[in-house]
């Protein structure tokens, strides 16, 4: 019983720190919409009126609402970002890419206004394409603290290159997780699936690359020692 509630409550870190930076769109992130992309009706997201008179041009440049809605997310806007996410994905001219760019970004947003788990779909739809949705995919299953759940964790995260400590995983957005963090995700996973030298392996490297105390890569650290991970001095 006392390793069944380390164990909930090392889970319970690791959602934690997978979700620093999270916030709620009631907060005082950005919202404004940029002047070229008019909401539906016709009506500016930032004046909240009609263009030229006759209902307002909609913007549709897919790229374009895609950046806009990351900006939205450097600004904790997750709620705007979310829906210009949606919107583009609902473009009947979207292409295979601009989809998994867009559907990557539906998840980080997903991942950071509610959770791991709820950004668990929109990553699957873009992980065969897109290396941060592989990065978000492995944190929804990880977060589910199952050995089955890892595995899959594991190959994603090798996917990416991550099993050589030399491999430097660069995120393309601000999604908060940085190449430290990456090593210590996998060093979870390795833990959890049984393979403690390459848990003790990749925290190792991981807390050297990035070790201060109020730090993801310190707080996963912390949970793995308390499951009983040990090292040799």
């Amino acid at each position: 019983m006392k390793k069944h509630i380390i164990i909930v409550f090392a889970i319970m870190a690791v959602a934690l720190t997978l979700s620093i930076g999270c916030g709620s769109s009631s907060g005082t992130g950005r919202y404004s919409v940029p002047s070229d992309i008019v909401g539906p009706g016709g009506r500016s997201g930032d004046s909240g009126g009609s263009s030229g008179g006759g209902g307002g041009i909609v913007e549709t440049d897919v790229d374009s609402l895609i950046a806009s809605a990351w900006e939205d997310f450097k600004y904790a806007a997750y709620s705007s970002a979310i829906s210009k996410f949606n919107e583009a994905l609902l473009n009947s001219k979207i292409s295979d890419a601009q989809k998994a760019s867009a559907y990557n970004g539906l998840g980080w947003s997903l991942l950071k206004s509610s959770g791991a788990e709820s950004a668990y779909s929109a990553f699957t739809q873009a992980s065969s394409l897109n290396d941060e949705a592989k990065l978000g995919l492995a944190a929804a299953l990880m977060q589910r603290g199952t050995k089955p759940a890892c595995q899959q964790a594991v190959t994603l995260l090798e996917s990416l290159g991550l099993k050589e400590t030399s491999t430097v995983f660069n995120a393309v957005h601000p999604i908060g997780i940085t190449n430290a963090g990456a090593h210590a995700m996998l060093a979870w996973c390795y833990f959890i699936i049984g393979n403690e030298d390459g848990a003790r392996t990749q925290i190792t490297f991981a807390r050297a690359a990035d070790g201060t105390a109020d730090s993801a890569v310190n707080q996963i650290y912390n949970s793995l020692v308390a499951m009983g991970l040990t090292f040799n001095n």
